[in-house]
């Protein structure tokens, strides 16, 4: 990953107001509560690409690459991960994912966003966010997706633009996890829950970035300081949340992606929100 760029990224993220921005073109309560009822506009619809493979299809003019499940059914409404890249100049760079293909199985649809330079661009005004709205609306039109389980991940610049996500769509996405990055935000839709890993020797992206997003979901999901070990050490939940927020702090990986700890991690949190 390229630290300047990162940098340059998470620069010009500006704060996290949702003022005037709509999102998905501006889908009202009432809509979306009815969306909720009835499943999503792709219900009913057979599928037409490969399962149990990445497949690239278009949002606008930009490529995201989609993974259904083995025996997709039409008729079931699925949970959707929606998975943010770390930076790279791969021209693959959506790859540089956590693997959650291994986790889900046959119970979630997964989608790999592109960001449109090396790294994310988390801005409100910047070209990633409307980018990330195509997706989700192409996906949902095609696929059967359950509207109150969408959730959201991120390595590095991709956890950037994931709790970016959570501020902005938090009135869309049931829960986040992510490695490696993070920043507080105010002023957001949600509460959303939050897994959050972050390496205490990252010499690439500094604890604190995790440590203010971790602190931003506390405080929007009314949770106390004291916390609780859970099965995943060294994972620990805190107390008293609307919505959980989950913790896991690890020691000598540095900027890894740690895809043993993060995949079974991220799904296990995931799947039980």
């Amino acid at each position: 990953m390229r630290v300047v760029a990162l940098l340059a990224v998470v620069a010009c993220s500006g704060g996290g107001s949702t003022s005037g921005d709509g999102g998905l073109g501006g889908l009202g309560d009432a809509e979306t509560s009815d969306a909720i009822a009835t499943g999503t506009a792709g219900c009913g619809k057979a599928s037409t690409i490969a399962a149990e493979t990445w497949v690239m299809r278009m949002a606008g003019t930009r490529p995201y690459f989609i993974r259904i499940p083995a025996g997709y059914d039409p008729a079931r409404r699925y949970p959707v991960v929606y998975q943010q890249h770390g930076c790279s100049t791969s021209p693959n760079r959506e790859t540089n994912n956590v693997p959650l293909e291994g986790q889900s199985g046959a119970n979630a649809i997964l989608v790999r966003g592109k960001a449109a330079a090396d790294c994310w661009d988390t801005s409100a005004t910047g070209v990633d966010l409307p980018y990330w709205d195509a997706m989700v609306a192409d996906v949902e039109a095609t696929w059967c997706i359950d509207p109150a389980r969408r959730f959201a991940t991120g390595y590095s610049s991709g956890s950037f633009m994931t709790h970016r996500l959570a501020c902005l769509r938090g009135d869309l996405l049931k829960g986040v996890a992510t490695i490696a990055g993070g920043q507080a935000e105010s002023n957001c839709k949600g509460p959303v829950g939050a897994l959050l890993i972050h390496d205490a020797n990252d010499n690439t992206v500094n604890i604190s970035a995790s440590i203010a997003a971790r602190d931003s979901h506390r405080m929007r999901n009314g949770c106390a300081a004291t916390t609780t070990a859970t099965d995943h050490p060294p994972c620990v939940a805190y107390d008293g949340c609307s919505t959980p927020v989950v913790w896991c702090q690890t020691a000598g990986q540095d900027h890894a992606r740690q895809d043993a700890l993060a995949a079974p991690i991220f799904w296990d949190f995931l799947s039980k929100l």
